[in-house]
């Protein structure tokens, strides 16, 4: 009944009327109820049923209700300690994926204008519980595989004997399969569906790992070592699970004109950003271990790959596919912002990545050329400048380090060979950056930035410049005949770039996916029937 009547699209004022008769009566019916979930959820000797069914009607209601004014009245009585209770208790554990939906419905309540009121997003802050974090794991774990079979249902990438062998148990919990070795491109009807609902859980995920600093530690802790195969029988660690679903959505994102799977693309990459700006899971991934994915193909993969380039693949594949009129281009933004802090990550640490890093350039060109090439057809809410600035300054902060983080001398060679080809695209960005520019800086902030990717922009025009000119003055008759002269002139004079690496921590750019709340509603409403 509370799901019929909340499905009318009423108005908060409408909703206190019917449940408390009048207005005036709202306060005390609606903190009976808000104090009867409190009271049975955190009973343990309640039975285990009675706690299952009043978690669904909290969740029911609270999804229904998503923004209106009678949400406030959780904000009043804290329920975080009861909803801990029912994800640490043996006996009710295997309500978590509920629990922690119902947490991260509460915590985005109003998020933007009243965040300092919410005692949620305060809990998930504080909160030292590692094993309230760890049960949240297991469950999203086990939802995010779901979503990636439901996936592979439709477009089956595995590689047909990898999992199936005995001996290769632990290897296929491991995310060196992002990138397919079969080509099938499912109808876009078969997607309409997809990801499925329960991967709103991968919502609370990246609310810890956003706000509480610990969850990050757990999150890598509850990654097997190599010799450990006791979880080959289960799923996947939730790291390898987020790369792996994230492949999936980001690849099929914009399949078709849903806001819905534009919404979980957004999420995806977010978490991904988050990971790459934390120093803990990065150190953990660049490590060499062995995603699981899809088309169009990129290289056939390594088995022993580090799990960072299943992350990159993940960039790839969005700026690959979602080159369409309707831009999402703070998506975009965020996918370029990951590239850079994954790249900066690897000069700091001085670190060589073995990674098919010419599939990046090609793309991060491509999209350039795009912007440059239909500016005018765009169809988007603004923010092409930033996504510009942004491109150049990933450009330049790999050419700066290539030598540094490139893995080998020839990925160096490939790397200045596609940026000399693209230099006709690269030097469009300046007319389109003077074009989008404001008549005066809007604030300090932005002054700074387009000052800075006017350097940016420069080196790399003036690296691009240096090795046209070798061109020009010898007898190229061919492209490979220009990747030799590119390749031998760096071979003997080192790389052309007559400036140091910047070695400034660049800002964090992680931000919180308040827009998310109203699909994480309806996905949530759904999975409670």
């Amino acid at each position: 009944m509370l799901r019929t009547v909340l499905a009318k699209n009423l108005a908060g004022w409408e909703v206190m009327e019917i449940f408390a008769n009048r207005v005036n009566d709202a306060d005390r019916v609606f903190m009976e109820f808000v104090g009867m979930i409190s009271d049975v959820l955190g009973e343990d000797d309640a039975p285990e049923a009675l706690r299952h069914q009043v978690l669904q009607l909290a969740v029911i209601f609270t999804c229904s209700i998503s923004q209106l004014s009678p949400g406030a009245y959780f904000l009043r009585r804290d329920l975080f300690p009861c909803i801990a209770k029912v994800i640490t208790s043996p006996d009710t554990q295997r309500f978590t994926f509920e629990a922690s939906l119902l947490l991260s419905i509460l915590a985005n309540f109003h998020k933007s204008d009243a965040a300092k009121l919410n005692p949620y997003l305060q809990r998930i802050r504080d909160t030292q519980d590692t094993e309230l974090m760890r049960k949240i794991c297991w469950a999203t774990g086990f939802a995010l595989d779901a979503a990636v079979k439901a996936y592979q249902e439709i477009s089956d990438d595995s590689i047909p004997t990898f999992a199936k062998s005995v001996g290769a148990l632990f290897t296929s919990l491991l995310p060196d399969r992002t990138l397919a070795m079969q080509s099938f491109d499912p109808p876009r009807e078969f997607l309409k569906t997809q990801p499925i609902e329960a991967t709103v859980s991968l919502l609370p995920v990246f609310e810890f790992l956003f706000f509480n600093p610990l969850f990050a530690q757990v999150l890598v802790d509850m990654i097997p070592k190599p010799p450990d195969s006791k979880q080959s029988a289960l799923v996947p660690p939730l790291a390898y699970n987020i790369i792996s679903l994230s492949s999936y959505v980001l690849t099929h994102a914009s399949s078709s004109a849903s806001r819905r799977m534009l919404a979980y693309a957004n999420l995806a990459l977010n978490t991904l950003l988050v990971m790459s700006e934390n120093a803990h899971i990065m150190s953990v991934f660049c490590k060499p271990a062995s995603s699981k994915e899809r088309l169009p193909l990129l290289p056939v993969p390594s088995p022993t790959r580090a799990p960072i380039c299943a992350l990159l693949d993940c960039c790839v594949l969005w700026l690959r596919h979602n080159l369409h009129k309707r831009l999402e281009v703070y998506t975009f933004t965020t996918c370029i912002w990951t590239c850079h802090r994954v790249i900066w990550y690897l000069q700091k640490a001085r670190m060589r990545l073995e990674y098919d890093w010419l599939e990046l350039w090609k793309a991060v060109v491509d999209l350039l050329g795009f912007l440059s090439g239909k500016l005018d057809s765009l169809v988007t809410t603004g923010g092409i400048e930033r996504l510009v600035q942004e491109s150049v300054r990933l450009l330049d902060l790999a050419l700066r380090g290539a030598d540094i983080f490139l893995p080998a001398p020839t990925a160096v060679h490939e790397f200045i060979y596609e940026v000399v080809r693209s230099s006709a695209v690269i030097r469009k960005q300046s007319l389109l950056l003077q074009s989008l520019g404001q008549p005066t800086a809007v604030n300090r902030g932005a002054s700074l930035r387009s000052d800075s990717v006017s350097k940016a922009l420069s080196r790399v025009l003036s690296t691009a410049a240096y090795y046209e000119g070798k061109l020009a003055s010898a007898d190229t008759r061919s492209a490979k005949d220009a990747f030799r002269i590119v390749s031998k002139d760096i071979e003997q004079n080192g790389l052309h770039s007559a400036h140091d690496a910047d070695d400034t921590d660049p800002l964090k750019h992680a931000e919180d996916v308040v827009s998310f709340i109203r699909v994480a509603c309806a996905d949530g409403l759904a999975l409670m029937t």
